[in-house]
């Protein structure tokens, strides 16, 4: 019942559609075109207009978890590949994207390991990423260690980014919101 009750929640507040304060493909907003980031694209592109005003606010105010972040730390290495799919437009991506890169930053994770791959509100690309890689919500951060998906996160958290993440990499036993579902 519980499983039913969560995955309910997470239906209703999920970017599957965008709501009005994101839905701004092809509009003007404060005399900049927007245009969604589709298929892959680099950090640098969210540091520019118009996503810039999002992801740097929400990077600025992303608070890290400096314990979990050390631990996070010591269990990197150049096998781990994170392939981050998300969508410009959706919220969820707005708030949990910027975050990821400050703590990745912090822990000094390589750039190069990091892929962008943007989504349009109908959660497809060109390249049919999202077939792929089986994405059923944005932003999934999916974790691939010697090339093999490890796991991902999906949407949400369920405790924090850093701890997530820890249960990933440290192979804990982490379950995704919409594990089982």
């Amino acid at each position: 019942m519980k499983k039913i009750t969560i995955l309910l929640i997470l239906i209703f507040f999920s970017c599957k559609n965008p709501s009005t304060k994101s839905n701004e493909i092809d509009e003007t907003i404060d005399d900049i075109e927007y245009v969604d980031l589709i298929g892959s694209f680099n950090r640098t592109d969210l540091n520019k207009d118009p996503y810039r005003s999002w992801f740097l606010e929400n990077y600025e105010n992303y608070e890290i978890d400096l314990e979990t972040a050390s631990k996070l730390k010591k269990l990197i290495n150049r096998k781990i590949k994170i392939k981050v799919i998300m969508g410009t437009w959706c919220s969820d991506s707005r708030d949990n994207v910027p975050g990821f890169f400050k703590l990745m930053d912090h822990i000094k994770f390589s750039k190069r390991n990091i892929e962008l791959i943007g989504l349009d509100v109908d959660k497809k690309n060109p390249n049919e990423d999202e077939l792929k890689y089986e994405i059923i919500n944005v932003p999934t951060f999916i974790f691939f260690n010697n090339d093999e998906e490890n796991n991902r996160i999906v949407e949400l958290t369920i405790e924090s980014l850093e701890k997530d993440i820890l249960k990933i990499l440290d192979g804990s036993g982490y379950q995704n919101a919409y594990y089982g579902f």
